[in-house]
């Protein structure tokens, strides 16, 4: 195992976030570290053409059999199932550089799941929003003798409440499918 390496990786991850690399990176880069950490953050291959087109500024080479070596060693360890849910959780992009369906399936199931959570917290924030809108009418309310259009907003608010509570309801049950293979 190449632990500085690793180390290396890790530290320049923040050097490739960026579209371009310096001539320094172009020189000293590990390219094995550096395809290691490509490849365990599921970056795309297409990235290699990117660092050969910022190095070629600087008449400098990429070495591609390293960075391709690091990058297949770190897309075994992201390709696993686990990773892939993980990764679907977190609500990150997959680029499509996993061979193997249970990767994909689980990215897809954690990221199905991002999205109802994403959807629950924003259900919560407009719940919350209701809640203070309808404190705010009942204040007027209570101060003003012509009620019926602020009854009206704060019937028209409370069945809006209603709608999302079922809905977050619906969401937070668990889907009870069942498959039969045969």
């Amino acid at each position: 195992m190449h632990y500085p390496s690793l180390f290396l990786a890790l530290s320049v991850l923040s050097l490739t976030q960026c579209s371009s690399l310096s001539i320094e990176e172009c020189a000293n880069s590990d390219w094995f570290a550096l395809g290691l950490a490509d490849g365990n953050r599921g970056t795309s291959a297409g990235q290699l053409n990117q660092y050969q087109k910022d190095c070629r500024e600087f008449n400098l080479s990429v070495d591609t059999a390293q960075w391709k070596q690091g990058y297949q060693q770190g897309l075994a360890s992201y390709c696993l199932p686990e990773n892939g849910y993980r990764v679907g959780l977190a609500g990150e992009s997959y680029y499509g550089v996993c061979s193997n369906n249970a990767f994909v399936e689980r990215y897809n199931q954690g990221h199905q799941q991002y999205l109802t959570n994403k959807r629950l917290a924003e259900i919560a924030d407009r719940l919350n929003a209701i809640d203070r809108e309808i404190s705010s009418l009942d204040g007027k309310i209570n101060n003003l003798t012509d009620k019926a259009d602020l009854l009206k907003q704060k019937n028209s608010l409370l069945n809006e409440k209603n709608q999302l509570l079922d809905e977050r309801s619906r969401l937070r049950r668990p889907d009870m499918r069942f498959e039969l293979r045969f």
